[in-house]
């Protein structure tokens, strides 16, 4: 499958926000309001998207203190050990599968959770089974003194996305019986995004990425002796990023990240990178598939 620009945009805003952006979150992408669902229903039937489900933003739906936490892990099969902590840790999120070139070398596994405990779950995923390397991160802490109140309405909107995450906004209206502007106005308050840490909702897309010819999300794991902060000024203009705050995978990699076009890119990204003073490539970790857990869900609407 050969993608354009612009279905990368739709994808990445999907990620974002799903079916509900505003028009003008559409047009800072680069794309047509009127073509973002179309575009979408594209990839869909494509199976780029394999699907969209509906998941919580627990800390600020519940209240109280919570880490939102990433498990990386080399595992013979990652998809089971995924399965395997997903049956365990009660509020896993998105599971990350890749495949690393060479093999072993960077992780095949990432899980991204919500914990109350943070160390009682790190000490079962240590002895989690099928497990051959892992490390567990602190990605960010969350304090809500109180759960966010909804409403009755709030509620049954919530319910029903839980149940139809593939609905769009005239569908929500009509099966609630309220006008789109209604609908509307509710998404804005409880839809979580970088503007709006309160919100309690996302809607995610599951992306086959291994289905794609001609582009990728790579993690590139290097070596080097620059700090974060100084490795991240050096790559910034060829739309590198570096990735959790600079922390070392196995005590020696530090991993930067890109969307790159085309196997050619590909290498001149890596030579890119070995030019630096200081910079040597170990491996490349391609995204392969993203898959989102909402087997907890339910319980708790």
């Amino acid at each position: 499958m050969i993608l354009e620009k612009g279905d990368v945009a739709a994808l990445r805003l999907a990620e974002a926000r799903g079916w509900f952006p505003n028009d003008a979150e559409v047009t800072a992408a680069g794309l047509k309001p009127a073509d973002y669902a179309d575009r979408l229903q594209r990839l869909r039937s494509l199976g780029i998207i394999r699907g969209f489900k509906t998941t919580l933003v627990v800390p600020p739906l519940l209240g109280g203190d919570w880490v939102w936490a990433a498990v990386l892990a080399n595992a013979k099969s990652g998809l089971g050990l995924a399965n395997a902590l997903a049956a365990r840790l009660p509020f896993v999120s998105e599971i990350v599968l890749n495949a690393s070139l060479p093999d072993r070398v960077g992780p095949n596994l990432a899980v991204l959770f919500y914990s109350r405990d943070f160390d009682k779950e790190a000490d079962f995923i240590r002895n989690a089974p099928g497990i051959e390397y892992h490390e567990v991160y602190r990605v960010a802490d969350y304090s809500f003194p109180v759960a966010l109140p909804l409403s009755k309405d709030e509620k049954a909107l919530v319910r029903y996305l839980v149940e139809h995450p593939e609905s769009r906004i005239a569908e929500v209206g009509t099966a609630m019986q309220r006008p789109q502007t209604w609908v509307r106005a509710k998404l804005d308050r409880l839809l979580w995004s970088d503007t709006n840490r309160t919100g309690v909702l996302r809607v995610l897309p599951e992306l086959n990425w291994s289905a794609v010819e001609n582009f990728g999300h790579f993690h590139f794991l290097i070596e080097t002796g620059h700090r974060p902060d100084r490795l991240a000024s050096l790559i910034a203009d060829a739309g590198l990023s570096v990735v959790f705050s600079g922390k070392t995978y196995r005590d020696r990699y530090v991993q930067v990240e890109a969307d790159v076009w085309g196997i050619g890119k590909l290498l001149d990204t890596v030579a890119f990178l070995d030019q630096i003073a200081g910079v040597r490539v170990a491996a490349v970790l391609w995204n392969r598939e993203v898959v989102i857990n909402t087997k907890w869900v339910p319980g708790l609407v």
